[in-house]
């Protein structure tokens, strides 16, 4: 079972399937079996699924064909709280280089202040 990318030339989409190889007896060949799962986002490179009318189970959340052609369940509600996680760890870091910033740019205008003082003591 693999992944399968087709590109539309006129239009640039990328559409997925999903092929299975099927030996035919009568023509002692083997056939893909193709099953449509949706388009690729082009800045991303996820899958976009489809209804679900066609092709694809309904309990499946999504998947992304990565460059080796093998495809990975991607979990919309693990990635949510990841990027919640990663977001709350930087405006705690934010904040704290926003204090950083203000003690020194404290210290920075008393040794302005002190600067000037001895040169105007000469």
């Amino acid at each position: 079972m693999s992944i399968v990318r087709y590109v539309n030339k006129k239009t640039g989409v990328v559409s997925l399937y999903e092929s299975t190889s099927h030996y035919d007896p009568e023509t002692k060949q083997s056939r893909p079996i193709r099953k449509y799962l949706g388009t690729e986002d082009p800045n991303t490179g996820e899958l976009i699924p489809t209804s679900g009318k066609r092709g694809r189970k309904k309990g499946t959340v999504g998947s992304v064909s990565n460059r080796a052609g093998k495809t990975d369940t991607v979990d919309y509600k693990l990635l949510v709280e990841k990027l919640k996680r990663e977001c709350m760890e930087k405006e705690a870091r934010i904040k704290s280089l926003e204090s950083k910033n203000t003690i020194l740019r404290a210290d920075l205008e008393r040794i302005q202040a002190m600067i000037a003082h001895i040169l105007n003591m000469r």
